[in-house]
This record gives structure tokens, sequence and C-alpha cells, in this order.
């Protein structure tokens, strides 16, 4: 069964997870798209790329009542649904796709797998402040907690122009291969403090964010 599950959230988000194990024309069944969706779907080259697309897009259809009809991005590339007043986020890597949706209020979520090579690139998304709490056996572990709850934190604020490394702050946390982490949002405008929730699951590592 692609959809791996469907997860009601207490604050009122629903968050689902497909395992992508179909090829293009399957994927493609069944599935309303928008004449602008499919001029984006055209332009990826990529046969990997267009599965990943579509998978994300099956997702997200998991999370509404009827088959949505169009997916769009705004001026920032924050994806939302054509009629829906709420908040999406989409996530895909590898074998996963990944769409979490609120009603009233923005949404982030990130999916990522799990590779030793994170530790080359640590310093790119980790202040040294950050990567001080970041040791021992579980390192790994905690660099993709940290990684995915800043790339959630991005796309929950849904705007260009914001570091992983410069803008949000990850506070010091016990990890867990399930739990969350809280972190700062930095801006101009303010300072936010962000609860992710995360947790590794088959080789991989999943957080979202849905903080009003």
């Amino acid at each position: 069964m692609p959809i791996r599950f469907i997860k009601k959230i207490e604050d009122g988000s629903t968050l689902a997870l497909w395992y992508i194990d179909e090829d293009e024309d399957k994927l493609i069944e069944g599935l309303r798209m928008s004449d602008l969706e499919r001029q984006e779907l055209s332009k990826i080259r990529s046969p990997y790329g267009r599965i990943r697309w579509l998978a994300v897009r099956r997702a997200l259809n998991c999370l509404f009542a009827q088959d949505i009809t169009e997916c769009l991005k705004d001026e920032h590339g924050k994806p939302y649904v054509k009629g829906f007043d709420g908040y999406i986020s989409l996530s895909h890597s590898n074998e996963y796709a990944a769409a979490i949706s609120h009603p009233r209020h923005p949404v982030g979520v990130d999916i990522e797998i799990i590779q030793p090579k994170i530790k080359r690139i640590k310093q790119k998304f980790m202040t040294e402040k950050e990567l001080r709490f970041i040791h021992g056996e579980n390192e790994i572990e905690q660099l993709y907690a940290c990684w995915c709850a800043k790339e959630s934190i991005f796309k929950w604020q849904g705007r260009k122009g914001i570091s992983l490394k410069q803008n949000i702050d990850v506070v010091p946390f016990e990890y867990q291969d399930k739990g969350s982490l809280q972190a700062y949002l930095n801006t101009s405008d303010a300072s936010q403090l962000l609860t992710v929730e995360y947790q590794k699951m088959e080789g991989y590592f999943l957080a979202y964010v849905s903080n009003p």
C-alpha cells in the first residue's frame, strides 16, 4: 500500500506519508491535475524527479476528503491548494513523500534519508554553538534531527531570504529516536520559539512543525 500512514495531530494538522513503489503511469492514474500543474511536471526532465513530484501530489491528495484540483506555488515558492484557505507543506526523499496541512495556521514538513555524509556538511547549516551539544554515538541522528527541524521551520515561515544557519537556532536537547525539540526563528522583525516534532524511521528522518 503506497500510503504508509495518515496521522491526525492534536493541534488540528494532518500528516500523510507515501511510500514510493509505483512508476510514473501508475502515479498519474486517477490524479486530477490542472493545466498549470501539467506544465510544471513537463518541465521536470528527470524520470526520478517526475516520480517524486507525482508521489508528493498523491500524498497531498490523502489529506483532503475529495481529490484536489490544483496545487500551486506563491511568489516565494511556498505551495498552496487552490480554494483551500489553510496551509500545506510538502517534502520527499528517495522512497518517501510527505505532506502536511492545517486549516488555520502555517505548517512545515521535511523528510531526509539518513547518510553519514551529513557530518561533512554540518557547518553549512549548524553554528559552532549548536555543534557543541552534538556528540556521542548518535551524532548522525542528532544532526538529522536539527537539519530536518530547520528545514521544517524554513517551510513553515514560507519566505525567501532565511538561512538555516544564520536565522534558525536549535535549543540544546536530549536526543531520542522520537521526540521534540525547540528552535528560535530569528528575523529582522522578531524572534519566535517553535516546537518541532521529529522521529527516526526505517533509515529516514521525519520532522514537522505546526505552530500558530
